[in-house]
């Protein structure tokens, strides 16, 4: 796969106590060095910190670890190797490292929107020329009708020109439905000083009719005498895709698009957090003699029998429950709020299709059978282990009653 080029304003590191453990090509230009193994050979990041801002940089790491503090946006000053002193946004997010927590830190280098905020002082006049040339996206708003666009912002929605975004009597245009409730509302605490300023990534519409990704910064300014939003945008739609192709990845089997194991895991338990009570009942799902169809009609065959088999669990449960792969052959579904009755139906469904589902192997025509075992947990402390473990005793009780069969607490 091609490498994806993300041309922004930011970098990235991730780091256990300001060791560093990953740091991207954009964090170490933004630093001064030639390259990031420069910055992986710091001791410290404290090295490029401004001194009179480690203890705050260690507290603020200490409670982000420790859940004292949910992760959020810091601002520091900071020095690079050529001695430039410019300012940094940080956003905070733990992350698992190697098997152990670590925090990845988004900088966001400010100098020029801190050069534009001490120019406003100065002369007006100056800093609207700096907005007006600025690479990044800026607008200046009352009530979503634009007071201000500069001509990079006109480039990221794809407008044609100043004057198209200016005729607009309200951008809400641009923001996808589900999102204009919150956006009004942040407008609203924004404008009442509730907020000084928001930093989030958004969905827009642009002008061309395509969706595309931005990390906006919002906060309030005088315009003409009154209060006004002032918002930066940076284009971030490869990145953001990116990352959600990385969290699918990470949460998704490879070959059948079902959860993995991890994944259906934390869902689980996530979801026993979140309810009061547990009513949850298992199917553990084992494809009989499939070390034989690898065996005698090679993994390629084995492959396709996981696929189809996957596709007939997935239409069989449809959106009644959770559905994912546990490992190799086998197969776990998760069913909340069914009577024991309706999930031996769903089980039986499933090999019923099994029947039906004809495979072609060596110009033979083959059948796959599936033993299912079913266990259910109906207490308020409801242990997921013990719940997966019954399931998978019944299941082995299925393979020993002859294969292609059910068993479930009833029977």
């Amino acid at each position: 796969m091609k490498p994806i080029h993300i041309d922004s304003m930011y970098g990235v590191v991730i780091h256990r106590d300001f060791t560093p453990l990953f740091v991207d090509e954009k964090y170490a230009q933004l630093f001064g060095f030639e390259s990031a193994q420069e910055v992986m050979n710091l001791s410290s990041l404290f090295d490029i910190i401004d001194p009179k801002y480690h203890q705050i940089a260690q507290q603020a790491y200490n409670d982000v670890m420790q859940g004292k503090e949910t992760p959020k946006v810091r601002s520091y000053v900071n020095q690079d190797t050529q001695g430039r002193i410019f300012s940094v946004l940080t956003v905070d997010h733990v992350v698992e490292w190697q098997g152990s927590p670590a925090l990845q830190i988004t900088v966001i280098d400010m100098s020029t929107i801190d050069q534009a905020n001490q120019q406003i002082l100065e002369q007006e006049q100056k800093y609207k020329d700096l907005i007006w040339h600025s690479l990044q996206g800026i607008l200046v708003h009352r009530d979503f009708k634009p007071l201000m666009v500069n001509p990079a912002f006109v480039d990221l929605i794809k407008a044609n020109s100043v004057a198209e975004v200016m005729a607009l009597d309200s951008f809400m245009c641009l923001i996808p439905e589900y999102n204009q409730k919150n956006a009004r509302n942040l407008y609203q605490q924004l404008i009442s000083k509730e907020l000084t300023s928001t930093n989030d990534v958004v969905e827009n519409i642009c002008f061309d009719g395509q969706t595309r990704y931005f990390q906006l910064f919002e906060s309030v300014i005088d315009w003409g005498g009154l209060p006004a939003i002032q918002t930066s945008i940076i284009d971030v739609t490869e990145k953001y895709h990116l990352e959600r192709q990385i969290e699918y990845q990470a949460s998704h089997d490879d070959l059948t698009g079902l959860f993995n194991r991890r994944a259906i895991t934390e869902k689980l338990n996530q979801k026993i957090i979140d309810s009061d009570t547990c009513s949850e009942i298992c199917l553990l799902i084992d494809i009989d003699d499939f070390k034989w169809i690898n065996d005698q009609f090679g993994h390629a065959s084995g492959d396709e029998v996981i696929v189809r088999f996957a596709n007939l669990c997935k239409k069989a449960v449809d959106e009644s429950g959770i559905v994912g792969r546990w490992g190799g052959e086998e197969f776990i579904v998760f069913l909340s709020n069914h009577s024991l009755k309706q999930a031996k139906a769903i089980a039986t469904t499933i090999l019923k299709k099994c029947e039906l589902e004809v495979y072609q192997f060596s110009d033979h025509h083959h059948i796959v059978t599936a033993s299912i075992g079913i266990s259910q947990c109906q207490t308020s402390n409801c242990n997921i282990e013990s719940l997966i473990q019954t399931a998978d005793k019944n299941m082995y009780q299925a393979k020993q009653q002859g294969k292609n069969q059910i068993v479930s607490p009833e029977d």
